[in-house]
């Protein structure tokens, strides 16, 4: 369940605009961008309305334990987005979006809404006539649930930490899966 503060819970019962405020942790440092058509300050931030955040795909929750998946858009006119997002590898690096509600003065109600944080897990361009596009795919952190970690029951794996053990030496030989821990 989202908590929100009596101020944000009162705007939203009533006509109210919001925007997105995307905060990337790149390899460089953090980088912010909003939907909105200027910029907003919050949080110490200044997350910048420069027009290259095109789109996102609206989260979707469900109440099943599944990897959550959406996209964010940029455009490529400007080389900056393009060179952090592809000279250095951008893989498995946070990125958090907020939904802020914002009043008639333009100024963001505190506490804006923490939709999620995402993993980037691929980066994609695209181009034709009507120009460029940077797609960002993301996923939830449960994305990267059953992927292999630490050791191994192999004699490699063994042998890197104790290399005069021989212990495993024939545990490729083994063709069943062993349960570990009494399951």
């Amino acid at each position: 369940m989202i908590q929100v503060s009596v101020e944000v819970a009162n705007a939203l019962a009533s006509d109210h605009t919001f925007a997105h405020l995307l905060k990337i942790d790149f390899t460089s440092g953090p980088v912010y961008f909003t939907d909105a058509g200027y910029d907003i300050s919050w949080g110490g931030a200044t997350y910048q309305a420069n027009g290259l955040l095109l789109g996102m795909d609206p989260p979707k929750f469900t109440t099943e334990l599944r990897v959550g998946e959406i996209s964010v858009s940029f455009g490529a006119a400007d080389q900056s987005v393009l060179a952090l997002l592809l000279n250095t590898s951008q893989i498995n690096r946070y990125v958090t979006v907020y939904r802020a509600i914002i009043n008639s003065t333009m100024q963001v109600i505190p506490e804006p809404i923490l939709l999620h944080s995402w993993l980037i897990t691929n980066v994609a361009v695209t181009s034709d006539r009507g120009g460029a596009e940077v797609s960002v795919s993301m996923a939830s952190e449960w994305a990267d649930f059953e992927a292999p970690r630490g050791r191994r029951s192999t004699d490699a794996s063994q042998r890197r930490f104790y290399p005069n053990d021989r212990g495993f030496e024939f545990s490729a030989q083994v063709k069943k899966e062993i349960k570990w821990g009494g399951a």
